[in-house]
């Protein structure tokens, strides 16, 4: 009976162990996560460039971020693109974004990945 609680027991921590397969590449990286979370109609759209960044087509966060500098390959703690989304807010800190509410902490892990591994598609 305990060793089918035990492996019961594994079979569930298993289950919330999924391993990120997404590509960590510009394209998808815009089409999953920038363009719903950030390039939406009121903050970084074609229509609105709120601070002057786009970020709802791949060619627009390209141009964005290499224009501002918004991302370091290989150095997401050196890349404001992923500081905003891992940043508290508040006083003396950078503001977080999306500012409504924190990315899924899968698609900020993903950033982070893609920026580690070179920000493949600047």
């Amino acid at each position: 009976m305990v060793r089918l609680a035990f492996a019961a027991a594994l079979v569930l921590a298993a289950c919330g162990q999924i391993d990120d397969d997404r590509p960590a590449t510009l394209e998808y990286v815009t089409a999953a996560v920038l363009a719903p979370s950030c390039g939406n109609a009121q903050c970084h759209s074609s229509l609105t460039r709120a601070d002057n960044y786009v970020l709802d087509t791949v060619e627009a966060a390209r141009e964005s971020i290499n224009r501002f500098g918004l991302v370091t390959p290989n150095e997401p703690e050196n890349s404001l693109l992923y500081l905003v989304l891992i940043s508290p807010g508040g006083d003396n800190a950078l503001p977080r974004m999306p500012y409504d509410q924190p990315m899924p902490d899968a698609d900020v892990a993903l950033i982070r990945r893609w920026i580690e591994q070179g920000a493949s598609g600047l």
